[in-house]
């Protein structure tokens, strides 16, 4: 006798129903996790980018503060007559914003800022003299790259293009374009301030992008554009050596222990 082993077709329904409810419970919660475990994954990455995104934003706002009410304060000081470095009031006058400005001296003893004065005294009687308290705003290599490269493209200022009888205040060379266009195909400027910041702002690419932070490093590409093979070794060499004359006197300074205080002080104002 042949004994039917098959299950009644109620039971099969059953099991079969059974099965496919386990399968779509399954496939539910695999889909569920795994959208779940994306959007928390994108909350985190919004919530870290927001927070970088502040912090950025934070860090570029009190940069300009600082750059603003520094380049104020050292205009306020380079223009006045200083005795022994030591500032005073009696030396800061009676000006408003020099008075409210004065303040930044005492937070360093009192003495004048060493990169500032280390740089007025090198541009003194030169047409870049009064760009003094500008240059002494930036980082240190690119302020002392300013220097050392209008050392030699322009012996600071004494042959520089200009336009209509007006200086471009360009001293390094620099070629593109200006405010005012271009003189003698190279970038007129409309301002000291430009001229220096334009001149910066390419340096601190060279300086930090391409780890071009010395003379020699620095010789390509500012005085040889592509390469260099078509420039004589000696031009190249001296180059080199009339950059570095001012740029190693200024990067020797050393930072003062004060620097924070009054970084922090200047944010503030």
């Amino acid at each position: 006798m042949i004994i039917n082993d098959e299950p009644l077709p109620i039971k099969r329904l059953i099991v079969g129903t059974q099965k496919m409810i386990k399968s779509s419970l399954h496939k539910s919660s695999s889909f569920l996790m795994h959208n779940i475990y994306f959007v928390l994954t994108g909350l985190i990455v919004i919530v870290i980018g927001s927070f970088y995104f502040v912090d950025t934003v934070s860090s570029q706002i009190e940069k300009e503060v600082v750059s603003q009410n520094l380049q104020r304060y050292n205009a306020c000081i380079f223009s006045k007559k200083l005795t022994n470095n030591i500032i005073n009031d009696s030396i800061i006058g009676t000006d408003e914003d020099c008075m409210a400005l004065s303040a930044v001296g005492k937070i360093f003893d009192s003495k004048q800022d060493i990169m500032t004065q280390e740089i007025a005294t090198i541009l003194e009687g030169t047409p870049m003299q009064e760009m003094a308290p500008y240059i002494a705003t930036k980082d240190q290599k690119v302020a002392a790259l300013i220097v050392g490269i209008a050392n030699i493209e322009s012996q600071m200022g004494k042959h520089a293009p200009s336009k209509n009888g007006i200086d471009c205040y360009n001293y390094w060379g620099y070629k593109t374009q200006g405010s005012r266009g271009q003189a003698m195909g190279h970038a007129c400027f409309g301002s000291r301030e430009e001229a220096v910041d334009t001149i910066a702002k390419r340096l601190e690419h060279f300086v930090y992008d391409t780890n071009r932070d010395t003379p020699a490093k620095m010789v390509y590409p500012w005085k040889c554009g592509g390469s260099c093979a078509s420039h004589s070794p000696e031009s190249v060499s001296r180059w080199i050596g009339v950059v570095s004359i001012y740029y190693n006197q200024i990067i020797a300074i050393d930072d003062d222990e004060n620097t924070q205080s009054k970084t922090k002080f200047l944010s503030r104002k």
